[in-house]
């Protein structure tokens, strides 16, 4: 339900405040009572880094045809490319990312004869609101799929990276269709993460549970239906899970853990990308083309072993 950072020094606290201070400022909150805490926390914790756009981003967009998406949370940025007959793929970036990191897929989906759609999700990138979360995302990707559709584009798969792997899961749960998805580098818990958040922060459980219940509230979502490896368990769309054996911000063992869970999933490891440059892989573009359109075949994932076992919640970017 939140959008979670699996590296919290190196984004929100980068791109809000130092540690320290978002420290210190917490530690005041908590003077003032426990629900200037929660709420404090609650707000951070929903907050996305927003990153401005590279040059090269820029003049990739610049290629496609920008329309405005209507969304509950503010208008989204969308960028289409390709011909408007032919059926469309929707890349779902991840937390703090933005759509134009999508470009390998645009055009890797140009190539094969398909037209693509990418979009900024709320708080994030050229679309509106300050605030995010892994219901947001579903709920954009949704927004976005239902645009399409009324413009008379078939939706025939969805590519999603990190947080916005996860939101896929979420849209299919709730209604969304597709032939095939990808999930790229996909997170597991929510639940695993809030604990490591309040322990970085300092807080103590007792705010870090409110702070739980308090987004929980607010958008009517208990975590737990929210947690990946549980919650595909009856999704019957064909997905592909594509992960990093060396990622180090989503360890590959939690895609592993959702490939497995998933009703006859398959996967693909690469190895030397991480967590990012998996995005810019030709290669891993072309796979997950190839997937959705059913041209090769992938196997399921290797069976759980010494290396491989899930280890636990992972950080949810």
């Amino acid at each position: 339900m939140s959008a979670v950072l699996p590296r919290i020094n190196s984004t929100i606290v980068r791109n809000i405040l130092s540690l320290v201070r978002v420290r210190a400022s917490l530690a005041l909150a908590r003077v003032r009572g426990a629900e200037h805490a929660v709420e404090q926390a609650a707000r951070l914790f929903l907050t996305p880094p927003r990153h401005a756009h590279r040059e090269r981003e820029i003049a990739f967009l610049a290629k496609g045809e920008r329309f405005v998406v209507p969304s509950a949370g503010g208008r989204l940025a969308a960028w289409r490319f390709g011909e408007a007959a032919s059926p469309a793929i929707v890349f779902s970036h991840g937390w703090g990312g933005r759509g134009a990191q999508g470009a390998a897929f645009v055009d890797a989906a140009l190539a094969a004869g398909l037209q693509a759609v990418v979009f900024d999700h709320e708080g994030h990138g050229y679309s509106e609101g300050r605030e995010s979360s892994l219901v947001a995302f579903a709920r954009g990707l949704g927004a976005v799929a239902g645009a399409l559709e009324a413009r008379g584009i078939a939706v025939t798969g969805v590519i999603g990276h990190s947080l916005g792997a996860a939101a896929i899961a979420r849209w299919l749960s709730t209604g969304g269709q597709a032939d095939g998805v990808v999930l790229v580098a996909p997170p597991s818990s929510l639940i695993g993460y809030s604990g490591r958040f309040a322990r970085l922060l300092g807080l103590p459980e007792r705010v870090r549970r409110g702070m739980q219940e308090r987004i929980e509230q607010r958008f009517g979502v208990a975590w737990s239906a929210l947690e990946l490896p549980a919650s595909v368990e009856r999704l019957d769309t064909r997905a592909l899970v594509i992960h990093d054996a060396k990622d180090r911000d989503v360890p590959i063992a939690h895609g592993l853990a959702l490939a497995r869970a998933w009703p006859d999933a398959r996967f693909s490891g690469t190895n030397g990308l991480g967590h990012n440059a998996i995005l810019r892989s030709g290669s891993v573009a072309r796979d997950a083309l190839d997937f959705i359109r059913g041209e090769v075949f992938f196997a399921p994932p290797p069976k759980p072993d010494a290396w491989s076992a899930f280890p636990g919640p992972a950080p949810i970017l």
